[in-house]
């Protein structure tokens, strides 16, 4: 996990007391792992241990130890893959009111963010207090593990039409950071009009799959207040929103 300390150990049989071990990281070619206050070696036993403290996202990669004997070629081992997770946010919800609360269309966003790798899930569910419903899902937006050599970019994914047969029309979106390597993604779908969907109707957004966890995020939206109830206490999207596609547009203007 992101902030942990990972110990990569290299173990070898030499006969002779003159003898060195280096370690490198392999990129486009070697690199050699210098020493620092949170990268450093113990060797103890013809054992070598490469300590990498509070490991983050960059640090991901194959690394190994090359023997150099006196007198004698270097030789290599077989090479430890060092795979750094980063979990998922809490899923949080927004509600997203119209420019007239009355006759317009209200939204509700699902947004995750900050984790690696960008191998994801992210289902709405929904239920009624007042109706007896199936709980269907509503929509999966699957983010598929990257291709490992793959270069990181920001892209636009369309989600599935909602298996209800109501009027919602959900979409996927993730943004990848260039910088941090830390994927985002959140999806949308639009509310019914209030007057032809019943009230006490629970949405909960769920993320799960994610390597770095083992149980699902839950976070719900009951929707059974009437427009003027939820502009008196609501914390409007749309600043949120609209900070959030700026920083995308300069996160691609910064890439080109």
């Amino acid at each position: 996990m992101r902030g942990e300390t990972a110990t990569l150990s290299c173990h070898f049989k030499v006969e002779s007391l003159k003898y060195g071990v280096q370690w490198f990281k392999m990129k486009s070619e070697k690199q050699l792992i210098p020493k620092s206050s949170r990268q450093f070696v113990v060797e103890k036993n013809q054992t070598s241990s490469l300590v990498i403290a509070e490991v983050t996202l960059e640090d991901s990669g194959w690394y190994y130890c090359e023997v150099n004997v006196l007198q004698k070629d270097p030789e290599w081992g077989n090479g430890t893959e060092l795979v750094v997770l980063a979990p998922p946010s809490a899923p949080q919800i927004y509600l997203q009111s119209p420019t007239d609360p009355h006759t317009g269309q209200w939204a509700l966003f699902c947004l995750t963010g900050g984790f690696h790798p960008s191998k994801l899930t992210l289902t709405w569910t929904y239920q009624s207090a007042g109706a007896i419903i199936d709980h269907l899902p509503l929509t999966n937006c699957t983010l598929p593990a990257p291709h490992p050599h793959a270069e990181l970019s920001e892209h636009l994914t369309d989600g599935p039409v909602l298996s209800s047969d109501r009027l919602w029309n959900p979409k996927c979106f993730q943004v990848t950071d260039n910088h941090s390597r830390e994927a985002y993604l959140f999806s949308m779908f639009l509310l019914p009009q209030k007057e032809s969907l019943e009230t006490g109707i629970t949405f909960t957004c769920s993320v799960q799959d994610h390597p770095a966890r083992t149980a699902a995020l839950t976070t719900s939206f009951t929707w059974d207040a009437s427009p003027n109830e939820l502009i008196g206490h609501l914390n409007i999207f749309k600043m949120c929103f609209l900070s959030a596609v700026t920083a995308i547009f300069l996160l691609e203007g910064n890439t080109n």
